[in-house]
């Protein structure tokens, strides 16, 4: 009954990294955020499984299901690493950008008190 439990824990912790890819592709950041304690609490339950006989115990069928979510998960977890990397550059970039307009905005305005 444990291998079950363990199965039925890789599948909803593949359905929740899936979501939050899926969140942070929409820009969704609130819904992405609000998966963070669910994504938490099941990592470290998986963590927990320090016992690799359990999984090698499993029906093969059970172990192909689970190869199958960690190879989704890491996909989804790469993704998402790279799409976040991507959107805090652009961030980045407009945060400069309007960084530079303040700035002329301010140099423009003192050489307007000076006229």
């Amino acid at each position: 009954m444990k291998g079950s439990k363990l199965l039925e824990q890789y599948e909803q912790f593949n359905y929740v990294v899936e979501q939050m890819l899926i969140n942070a592709q929409n820009e969704n950041w609130d819904l992405l955020l609000s998966w963070q304690a669910k994504y938490l609490q099941l990592s470290k339950g998986i963590m927990l499984v320090d016992d690799f006989s359990k999984i090698e115990n499993m029906p093969l069928q059970h172990q192909d299901i689970i190869r199958m979510y960690i190879k989704n998960i890491l996909s989804y977890q790469q993704q998402l690493t790279q799409l976040m990397i991507t959107r805090h550059s652009q961030l980045r970039e407009l945060i400069g950008k309007h960084a530079d307009y303040q700035t002329k905005i301010g140099s423009y305005q003192k050489i307007a008190c000076l006229m």
